[in-house]
């Protein structure tokens, strides 16, 4: 269960800061950040529409984050992510 809260949060975080991106820098359909999750073009974000951005960049993390492709993300593959973040832990610093 925190494993999922985990991901789910990083997969949030992770979604706004390239939503913020593309806000800023346009796309190449003309539509910028949240607008291109408009797929019907109504002028309005419907869950579905939001659901279905959101769970395509949710898929495409945890694809790169299973690097042997079992179907899970195993403590390695965390610790190899993690670190590939830039998040390095000394052997003296504490783990949460």
């Amino acid at each position: 269960m925190k494993m999922t809260q985990i991901l789910l949060t990083t997969t949030l975080l992770l979604g706004l800061t390239q939503t913020a991106y593309a806000d800023h820098h346009g796309g190449e359909d003309g539509k910028q950040g949240c607008h291109k999750a408009d797929t019907n073009n109504d002028g309005a974000i419907s869950r579905d529409e939001f659901m279905a951005k959101h769970q395509a960049r949710a898929e495409k993390m945890f694809t790169k984050l299973d690097a042997n492709k079992d179907g899970k993300i195993d403590s390695a593959e965390r610790k190899a992510a993690h670190q590939g973040a830039g998040h390095h832990h000394s052997k003296d610093e504490k783990k949460p």
